[in-house]
């Protein structure tokens, strides 16, 4: 069995992967933060505890983000998400195909037809466009999720009892 500095050394370089991966698919084509613009002297570091949280969705309280780059509303981008513990989105899809990574608390991502996954921090998921799915941050702590979308960060729910 990996012991846990190894398990920690491959979960921060696939972290470190999706996230360079991402930049290079779209570099030229974001909305950079402002230390990241052509010119620029000096990049840009944000303490955790100085990240100036917005709301996620107006219509779910509790819900923030804090956008890294790009614009959620348009395009392709990369988000800090927080949510309370006990948060459970219901089944939903998005138009655009994300990827996810636990930094905190524990998520439960559920494919529709599939059995949950559970995971903490350093966990990843893929999430295909217009694939229904619930996702939950289960009790005991708030959930911090980095998410990469690829095109416009949209939220369609879906009556699963309708269907």
């Amino acid at each position: 069995m990996l012991n846990r500095r190894v398990l920690t050394s491959v979960v921060v370089a696939l972290a470190a992967t999706i996230t360079t991966q991402s930049f290079a698919q779209h570099r030229g084509t974001v909305t950079p933060t402002a230390g990241a613009k052509a010119g620029a002297t000096q990049g840009t570091f944000t303490t955790y505890d100085a990240i100036p949280w917005k709301p996620l969705n107006p219509k779910q309280p509790g819900l923030q983000m804090f956008v890294v780059w790009g614009n959620p509303n348009e395009g392709a981008s990369e988000i800090v998400q927080k949510f309370p513990t006990g948060w459970d989105s219901g089944w939903h899809w998005h138009t655009a195909a994300y990827e996810g990574v636990v930094v905190r608390g524990k998520w439960t991502h559920t494919f529709k037809g599939a059995a949950p996954e559970t995971g903490g921090p350093g966990s990843t998921y893929s999430q295909p466009a217009r694939q229904v799915h619930d996702d939950k941050c289960e009790e005991g702590a708030e959930c911090i999720i980095v998410a990469y979308f690829h095109g416009k960060r949209d939220f369609m729910p879906v009556n699963m009892k309708a269907q």
